[in-house]
Formats: C-alpha cells, structure tokens, sequence
C-alpha cells in the first residue's frame, strides 16, 4: 500500500470546505486519525440505508455515487477522483447514507471515523469552534445553491409550462381543423348522406391529431364518394401529410370523381410534388345507389371487408394499386362489384390491423375478418366500436401505437 508524506495529506485536508482554516499543528493532530484503506474495482465503501460514522478522502482511482431507484435499478449521481471527498456530514449528523460509494478502478482512500473525530474536537477547543462554523459555512451555502437552483428551476418549469400551454392550445385547434379533414360535419349527421344506406364511423388518432384521412362526398344524387387515406406515421408531420391530400383531393374530385384512376394519378403526382419525403395509401369507392353498385379504387391501401349477405361470406376483392407518393409513373386498377340489400361494407386503417400485443403479435385482417363476420352473424347493432373495443382488448397494456379509422356502410 502507498505511504503518503504528512505536508501532502495536509495539503489534501486543507482544499475540502470542513478543515479549512485550520493552522499546520491542528492537521498534524488530525492526520494521524486518518486510516488508509484500499479497494477494487466493484468493492462497495458505503451502502444507501446504512450507518454513518465516517468521511472518505480519495487518494488513487475513482468512485460512483450511486442510489437505488424504485425499480432496483441503479441510478448514477456522480463520479469523484482524486481529491474528492465524501460522507463528511456522518461526522456530525450520525444519518444514514443517502447513497451508494462503489470502487470504479483500484482505489486508495483516507476514512476518518466519527468516534476518533470526537474525542479530538473534545479536547481541542480551536477545530472543534473552525469545524462546526465550517459545517455551518458549508450548509447554508449548499442551501442557498438549492434555493437558487429551485428558482432557476421554477422559472425554467414556468416557462416550459407555458409553452407547453401555447402547444397544447394549438394542438387542440389543429384536431378541430381537422376535423375537417375528415369530413365530421357529414359523417357524424343522423341521416345518411346516401338513401337506405346506414353508416357508422370511428376516428382515433393516438395522440392529438393523426395522419389517417376520410371524406365522404356526394357526387350526384345516389351516388357518393368514399376516400381514406393513412399518411406514414402519425401525429403533427403526418396530420400535414393529411391536409395536402385533402386539399389536392378537394380540388380534383368535382372533375375526376367519376374517374377514379385518374384521379389516383393526380393525387400521386401531387403528393410527389409537395411532399417527398411522406407517403401515403388511399382506398377509393364509388358508391351508385341508382344502378346498385361500388367500384373500388386502390392505392396500396388494404381493401375493405365486403360482406355478401346472399353468400353470407366475404367478397374476394382484386385490385392492385401503388401508394401515393412512392413513383411517379404508379399503375392503379379499379374494379366493380353488384350491391344487394344486407350487403355490408367496412373501410379501415393498418392501425387497426397491425396494432401488437404484449408479446409484439399483430391484430392482422384474418382477426378482424373473424370479429366482424361474428359481430354481423348475432345481429350487433353497434358494430364499429366493438371491433375497436376488441383490438383494445388485445393490444392490453401495450400503448395504442397509430391512428386508427373504420367506416362501415349498411346496405
């Protein structure tokens, strides 16, 4: 073990804040009290909870201070070397320590032990006086430090808090705007916006707002337009992803909504020219109550469910189609299908299919197939929010992950 001159122990006791002040012969009394100590790496010097009755110099190597947090996990407070100290309130106070000291590389300390610590000041009236108005100096500067870090903090705390404010006001504005976006006013009306056609719908971004896009629109009478849409991602980048669709889609629907590939075509080549870096997947449906059918439009979005009540089964839609904003020379088909009286319909997002569970399993199209054949065969009036209630029920504990949007239309 290394010995260590007396003037450099000295030297050492004079630089930390309780021993300053003190003349060469009041060191000389404390140094021999000094018990050199040696460690390696991993050797525990103190453990949070237990008793205090000493302070450690640190001669060689290095310590973490550490403390234990509520999952047992462990929580880094700090690293001292060479010069630095700690537990020098034990001389005083007799607490339990605060934290743990752990031996980061070999180390060698100086401990000094509460008992011997007094029996000195008991009979040295000079460092008992320097220590104890030390310890006063000591406290009350690390009090004003608290003080003035508390009302640092506060003011930082105020200042987040108000734009967290601001933040949360503007989110709350951007959710009404878009409810534009997908079309409230009419889908949440008691009537239909087709004739003996019911429909029901569900809208639930995963924070404020979302990338997924639905809008209704009447292209003459009995018929009727249906589009939805998911922007990667979700939340503020692709709620903007949403509202250039929508605005591209307002513009060109009166003119090619009759035309749905074109109209796939435009809103590509749009998406392409406003947003590169976005993409999107869009389903689109024409629905003509006056010659009893739908045509179905794809844009890499899954198909709807199709339920045929005569087959009591599902329609095996074929239609391919690219994403919005992927290439520009995109391939769209589209398809048309008879509708007949108890015929159902249910667009939705990949939020609902691929939303996991705990053990990281998808809810996939076969689930939802399965939950909305039962639900249709016992009759349920309530349809939609049961099957957002089951895949609720499967993701568990695990968080929502995307938006998530169904429309069912009952012929």
């Amino acid at each position: 073990m290394t010995t260590y001159k007396e003037k450099d122990i000295i030297t050492i006791l004079g630089n930390i804040p309780v021993f300053q002040g003190l003349t060469e012969a009041d060191y000389s009394e404390i140094t021999p009290l000094l018990k050199l100590e040696k460690y390696v790496p991993g050797d525990m010097i103190i453990k949070e909870g237990t008793h205090g009755d000493s302070m450690c110099v640190i001669i060689k190597g290095a310590v973490k201070i550490t403390k234990t947090g509520e999952a047992r996990e462990e929580i880094l407070l700090d690293t001292f070397y060479p010069g630095s100290y700690f537990g020098e309130f034990s001389l005083v106070d007799n607490m339990p320590r605060s934290a743990n000291a752990v031996c980061v590389d070999e180390t060698e300390l100086f401990r000094l032990e509460k008992k011997d610590f007094d029996a000195l000041l008991a009979r040295n009236g000079a460092i008992s006086t320097a220590f104890y108005k030390n310890c006063l100096e000591e406290t009350f500067s690390r009090f004003r430090n608290t003080i003035a870090n508390f009302a640092f903090s506060e003011h930082s705390l105020r200042q987040k808090s108000s734009k967290l404010d601001e933040l949360d006001r503007d989110l709350s504005q951007a959710s009404q705007i878009q409810s534009y976006f997908i079309n409230r006013e009419l889908l949440d009306h008691e009537h239909s916006f087709l004739r003996n056609v019911r429909h029901t719908y569900l809208y639930k971004p995963c924070i404020a707002i979302g990338g997924d896009f639905l809008n209704v629109t009447e292209l003459r009478p009995g018929v009727a337009s249906i589009i939805i849409a998911d922007i990667m991602g979700h939340g503020i980048t692709s709620a903007l992803g949403t509202g250039v669709l929508k605005s591209a889609y307002s513009m060109a629907v009166k003119d090619l909504g009759f035309k749905p590939i074109q109209l796939m075509k435009f809103l590509n080549r749009h998406f392409l020219g406003v947003i590169s870096h976005l993409y999107a997947t869009c389903y689109y449906a024409i629905i003509d109550m006056r010659n009893k059918k739908v045509q179905f439009t794809k844009a890499g979005h899954p198909h709807p469910l199709f339920w045929k009540k005569r087959r009591q089964d599902f329609a095996d839609i074929r239609c391919q189609g690219t994403g919005l904003g992927l290439v520009k020379k995109a391939r769209f088909g589209r398809v048309s299908y008879p509708l007949e009286r108890g015929d159902r319909i249910l667009f939705y997002t990949d939020g609902i299919i691929e939303q996991k569970n705990a053990r990281g399993k998808m809810y996939t199209e076969s689930r939802l197939r399965s939950v909305f054949r039962d639900l249709i065969l016992h009759e349920d009036a309530d349809i939609v929010n049961k099957i957002y209630e089951d895949m609720k029920s499967f993701a568990g504990r695990r968080e929502i992950e995307d938006d998530a949007t169904l429309l069912l239309l009952e012929f």
